[in-house]
């Protein structure tokens, strides 16, 4: 193929992207909402992998005391929680500073409204635990339980398998429906070009001068769909985390990661997808037609 052959080619590339722009259009928003559902499974990910982290460097148990507990219980307890192994630390929590903690965070109002009611502390003394390895964690964990006037235990791993098990259900989920809607938009974008396929294989086009106008296109519309596809989930991103953050915050300080230290790496991701898919795709579901010279020409 010539110089001049493969420029003409490629200027019909661009041509046939503003020709079929009805059609290119309905591929580049069919390419973004894949990649804005990618995208936002993808931050999901990453905020959940983050959690877990910051979990897993806690690995802090919270053992309630019962009411009924002396306070020379309270201080024995603290030797048997120490003597069970695999200890970090022990901090008694009690229930006097850990109700003025809780009034902390509420608004005056509703603070004045709770101490005024009543003046019994609805909450009970507690040991806060940290674990050395989490390798022993159910060890512990059930170590401590056998403690006595141990009331009840709060642990960090239930919610732990929660983030994994959701976080693995966003990715498979997002990957089947953005394969699915891909694959089959590919298929309708070639075959709606089925006649102008079958004409220039006919006239004795070269399947590869059939072939590059296809890819320059796959390529114009995967760029384009990456860097608008990342606008949007920047723009969602940062929705989601105006409404959440206050929550978010609550639990100990966490936050949401900065989307602009995923953004150039992201944007990559999506071009790739983008082209790979327009591109691949385009050349895997073409070859069927290009097998079929003058066919869908003689069937008119």
């Amino acid at each position: 193929m010539t110089g001049a052959s493969l420029k003409y080619l490629i200027k019909e590339g661009f041509r046939n992207t503003w020709t079929n722009r009805m059609m290119s259009i309905a591929s580049i928003c069919v390419l973004m909402s894949c990649l804005v559902l990618i995208g936002s499974a993808s931050m999901i990910f990453l905020n959940i992998d983050s959690l877990l982290g910051k979990i897993e460097e806690e690995n802090v148990i919270m053992v309630y005391i019962t009411d009924d507990a002396t306070p020379d219980d309270i201080t024995n307890m603290q030797n048997e929680i120490t003597a069970c192994g695999n200890i970090k630390s022990v901090e008694f929590i009690s229930k006097e500073s850990a109700w003025q903690e809780q009034l902390n965070t509420m608004e005056k109002a509703q603070a004045e409204f709770f101490t005024q009611i009543s003046s019994d502390i609805p909450l009970p003394n507690a040991y806060k635990v940290t674990v050395e390895n989490l390798d022993k964690f159910d060890e512990t964990v059930n170590k401590l339980k056998k403690i006595q006037h141990v009331d009840t235990i709060r642990e960090n791993k239930n919610l732990a398998k929660k983030l994994v098990a959701l976080r693995q259900g966003i990715t498979v989920i997002s990957f089947v429906i953005s394969v699915f809607i891909i694959s089959n938009t590919i298929k309708l974008t070639v075959y709606s070009r089925r006649l102008e396929i079958s004409i220039m294989k006919s006239v004795g086009a070269t399947n590869s001068f059939v072939r590059l106008p296809f890819v320059v296109e796959g390529i114009i519309l995967g760029i384009t769909s990456g860097v608008i596809s990342l606008g949007f989930v920047w723009g969602l991103y940062e929705l989601a985390v105006k409404e959440f953050s206050d929550i978010l915050s609550s639990f100990n300080g966490l936050g949401f990661l900065k989307f602009a230290d995923y953004a150039l790496p992201m944007l990559g991701i999506f071009v790739a997808i983008g082209v790979l898919t327009g591109v691949g795709g385009s050349i895997i579901t073409m070859s069927k037609y290009l097998n079929k010279e003058g066919s869908e020409i003689s069937g008119i």
